[in-house]
């Protein structure tokens, strides 16, 4: 026996509420999937993991260095998990840190967005 999986992220799971299928297609993956095992005698168990990324992945991210998130995690304004003596970000975390962000940058270039869409009034 070969030890085989899948993964199915939130997003896909998510995007695909309310299209009116009866069954959307991640979820006919993992009948497939689950009726391949039982075919060749298989156990299936299905299990969840929380999403971590590592600070390079939220740096490449956000477009800054991982130094930079090294020192937002250090200053407390993006929140890490210790795994042995690393740091992962929750993936909610880093959406959370991203909404935070973006709304700063919206708010300091209002005006220059306006001006160069509208001209001076």
């Amino acid at each position: 026996m070969v030890a085989r999986s899948i993964t199915i992220t939130p997003e896909v799971v998510l995007a695909s509420t309310g299209h009116g299928k009866v069954r959307p297609d991640w979820l006919e993956e993992i009948a497939d999937y689950v009726q391949r095992a039982a075919a060749d005698g298989e156990l299936v168990t299905l299990t969840s993991k929380r999403r971590m990324l590592t600070p390079a992945q939220v740096a490449d991210a956000l477009g800054v260095s991982r130094s930079t998130i090294s020192r937002k995690i250090a200053a407390g304004e993006l929140r890490a998990v210790k795994v042995g003596n690393r740091n992962r970000i929750p993936f909610e975390e880093y959406e959370r840190f991203w909404r935070d962000t973006m709304g700063d940058v919206v708010e300091l270039t209002r005006d220059e967005i306006a001006a160069d869409l509208f001209g001076d009034r």
